[in-house]
């Protein structure tokens, strides 16, 4: 090799390393002062709104306190995600402190009853989960963080009742912040904020679809999704971004919310027959089964048409944007943020956000009304007729935390006018964010009256009253709804290349008219017998949580497994290789 080949080798690579430091904007260096103040705060929101959550408290509390202050934020990963570390070091910290500190032996037993432990649960009889439960929260164990901010509200209930968040006192020294005209208590049928002061509701979430219209066009389909129906179209085969929901606990709300629109559907279709203003608790019970199995159904085929499933509640803005996928499911703020982020950069208007909603009218009406590809112009958020309520975005206060008070200010400052005002209000406004529009919807009902309209990023938007008739009612879902991200994964994802195998081959019989197969092999697919509702909550649910390991894993395979030779044999009715006459 000639000197002058290595010279340029050697040139490269300096380029290539060297250079960027040099270049690299000294602004986003993230160097905290030793002398400061500095309160942890754990969250899933991404770079963007952490930036500028950080830049407006810091702002807040110098001109509240005169003095300045560090935030060192952690971040770990989607809701779940977050969940999970809470856990792991919360268990970690508080077997040290027993061993070390009350001299106390650990065991396998006190291990499990510690992971068992519940606020609930409290007399029940099980005397060593009692005692662990009792020793933590009077423990000064904690996870080396002060806020736990944002993430799926089941997820705050599950810490509230595990003791690893605790009460924060600013709901007793700001009763104006919540009231019936500021933030009400209930909304929609949910709970806004925890009655003890455990947890607060930061922002309302809606969860819908993101698409590309451009690529909706490109590959001839005339009709914008609208419905969670929609995306289990076949127009969408294979070509849906979509997330793990054991990952990810906004997916797994969204489902969720899915699966309560099917049974507020069925409850209405058996309230008018019968033409009745409120169905028996008997009726009630079997419209909620009915609801489940639909909505189930509907993921199932989502998850037939998905191209990949990620852990990234991010990474289907991203495809989706790019045309890599024609659409997903996505929290608004991401969607809503991923959308002006477009236009502004060039003016694109071709990735769109919708909250899905259904047209008044029985299911069938429902599942068969579209829009036509017609829109046109800037992107409008459309809010659900029934597709779901808004959902608190929770903040709460970790157990152990060193700083209280800092923390404490940290949730006064998210919950007020002024922490609101950077949610709602475009970029560069008095009062808004610095450098990017947030596109959150506030949770402080003041932030909707006429004077703030020409700040707001969605002057029409006022959640209080677009989606005042839709009454959430969590006591259908709650039973079913952290086992249900559990079963998707194992009937809908573990064997998705058999599910997609099955779906493909309907879907090709179809196109030969080959109707009969297609409706038969499509029956086998959608076959659910074993996870009835009741079934679930009674059977399903407690051989998941088997003490046993080894009889929980092996349950858990053999659901897996069953679903995986339903497929195959649907593929092959679907295919002409096997002959049945029903399923």
């Amino acid at each position: 090799m000639s000197r002058l080949s290595r010279l340029s080798i050697l040139l490269s690579i300096f380029i290539i390393i060297v250079v960027p430091f040099i270049l690299r904007d000294k602004t986003k260096s993230v160097v905290l002062d030793g002398s400061l103040d500095t309160i942890v705060i754990l969250t899933p929101h991404n770079e963007v709104l952490r930036q500028e959550y950080g830049q407006g408290f810091q702002k807040w509390y110098k001109a509240k306190t005169g003095k300045d202050i560090n935030i060192d934020w952690r971040y770990q990963g989607g809701g779940q995600e977050t969940s999970r570390y809470i856990e792991s070091t919360l268990s970690n910290n508080f077997m040290n402190y027993w061993i070390n500190e009350l001299g106390l032996p650990w065991s396998s037993e006190r291990a499990a009853a510690f992971a068992a432990r519940s606020a609930k649960k409290m007399g029940e009889g099980n005397a060593l989960q009692d005692e662990m439960y009792d020793k933590f929260v009077h423990s000064n164990a904690g996870c080396g963080v002060d806020v736990l901010f944002g993430g799926g509200i089941y997820e705050f209930i599950l810490q509230a009742d595990r003791g690893n968040i605790v009460t924060c006192d600013i709901l007793h020294e700001s009763p104006d912040l919540f009231s019936d005209s500021t933030i009400p208590e209930f909304f929609a049928g949910g709970r806004l904020w925890d009655h003890d002061g455990r947890w607060f509701g930061s922002a309302l979430s809606s969860f819908g679809i993101i698409y590309n219209a451009e690529a909706l066009l490109s590959e001839g389909i005339k009709i914008h999704p609208r419905t969670w129906g929609d995306l289990a179209r076949p127009e969408y085969f294979r070509k849906l971004a979509v997330v793990d929901p054991t990952k990810s606990s906004s997916t797994l709300k969204a489902f969720s919310m899915l699966i309560q629109q099917q049974m507020q559907i069925a409850y209405e279709n058996l309230r008018i027959k019968k033409n009745i203003s409120k169905l028996s608790p008997e009726d009630e019970l079997k419209v909620i089964s009915e609801g489940w199995l639909a909505g189930l159904r509907i993921i199932q085929k989502i998850a037939a048409n998905g191209r990949y499933f990620t852990e990234s509640a991010t990474k289907p803005l991203i495809d989706v944007s790019t045309g890599n996928c024609l659409a997903g499911i996505s929290i608004d703020f991401y969607g809503l943020s991923e959308v002006q982020h477009l236009e502004k950069r060039g003016g694109s208007n071709r990735m769109k956000f919708v909250v899905p909603y259904d047209m008044p009218g029985s299911a069938s009406d429902q599942q068969n009304n579209h829009f036509e590809n017609s829109e046109e112009g800037r992107f409008k958020f459309i809010l659900p007729y029934g597709g779901g309520a808004p959902s608190p975005d929770p903040i709460a206060v970790l157990r152990g935390t060193k700083r209280p008070d800092l923390a404490k200010k940290f949730i006064e400052y998210i919950v007020s006018l002024d922490g609101q005002k950077l949610l709602a209000f475009k970029a560069g406004t008095d009062g808004g964010p610095v450098k990017s529009t947030m596109c959150r919807t506030p949770i402080l009902k003041t932030i909707y009256e006429k004077k703030y309209e020409k700040f707001r990023v969605n002057p029409d938007l006022n959640p209080y009253e677009a989606t005042a008739s839709f009454v959430c009612h969590d006591e259908w879902t709650d039973p079913v709804f952290e086992i249900s991200g559990l079963i998707i994964r194992l009937a809908f994802i573990d064997n998705n290349i058999e599910l997609v195998d099955a779906w493909g081959a309907i879907l090709r019989a179809r196109a030969e008219g080959r109707l009969r197969d297609a409706e038969i092999a499509e029956m086998i697919m959608a076959d659910l017998s074993g996870l009835s509702y009741e079934e679930v909550i009674n059977k399903v649910s407690s051989r998941f949580n088997d003490k046993n390991i080894a009889l929980a894993l092996k349950f858990q395979n053999d659901l897996c497994d069953l679903f995986r030779k339903r497929y195959i044999l649907a593929k092959s009715v679907a295919e002409g290789k096997a002959v049945l006459s029903e399923p």
